[in-house]
C-alpha cells in the first residue's frame, strides 16, 4: 500500500509576506535578506498573490522600471495557486509541474500556514523530482472499484485520463 505523505511534512512554516501596497524594492530586499525566491502577498491574513524572482526579472528589470515606484500588487502572480497542508505531497508535485511553478503556498481554511517548494518536496521524496521535471510523463493513477466518469460502468479498474476516472474500455477509446 502506498504511503501518503502530507504536504505539512515538507512545508516551511515561516513565510515572508507583504501587502499589495508594498513597493517592489522593499519586497526584494526582504527576499534577499532571508535568501528566498518568493514572498506571499496578503490582504489581512488572506493570501492573494505571490511575488517571485521571475516576476521581478520579467516585470520590473526587463521593463526598466524603478522598483521603489512599483507596487507589489501591480506585478504579483495571481490568482494564487495553493494547496492544503493535509494534501498528498504527490498532488503538490503534480500541481507545481502542471502550472510550471516551483513553489506553492499552503493554505488551511483561507489562512496561510506555510509554503512548499520543489526542493522541499524532493528532500522528502527524491523520486518526485522526475515528476516535477517532466510533467508530460505523469504516470496514470489506479483506483479500486468505482464508477467510470465517461460511461457510468462500475468496475474494479479505473484510470485517470485527462482529469477523468475512466474504465479500461473508455481509456482505450480515448487514445491512452
Amino acid at each position: 500500500m502506498k504511503r501518503v505523505i502530507p504536504v505539512r511534512e515538507a512545508m516551511r512554516t515561516e513565510v515572508l509576506t507583504v501587502t499589495r501596497g508594498t513597493n517592489v524594492a522593499r519586497a526584494a530586499k526582504l527576499m534577499a535578506s532571508k535568501n528566498v525566491g518568493s514572498i506571499v502577498v496578503v490582504d489581512g491574513k488572506k493570501p492573494v498573490g505571490i511575488l517571485t524572482e521571475k516576476d521581478l526579472l520579467m516585470k520590473v528589470v526587463s521593463e526598466d522600471l524603478k522598483p521603489s515606484k512599483v507596487r507589489v500588487g501591480k506585478i504579483m502572480s495571481a490568482p494564487l495557486i495553493t494547496i492544503d497542508p493535509d494534501a498528498d505531497i504527490v498532488e503538490a508535485a503534480r500541481i507545481m509541474a502542471s502550472h510550471k511553478i516551483r513553489r506553492i503556498p499552503v493554505v488551511k481554511k483561507g489562512k496561510l500556514v506555510g509554503i512548499v517548494n520543489s526542493s522541499d518536496i524532493t528532500a522528502i521524496s527524491p523520486a518526485l523530482s522526475e515528476l516535477m521535471a517532466h510533467p508530460d510523463r505523469i504516470p496514470e493513477e489506479r483506483v479500486d472499484q468505482s464508477v467510470c466518469e465517461n460511461c457510468g460502468e462500475v468496475t474494479t479498474d479505473l484510470y485517470e485520463v485527462n482529469g477523468m476516472w475512466v474504465c479500461e474500455n473508455c481509456r482505450d477509446s480515448m487514445g491512452e
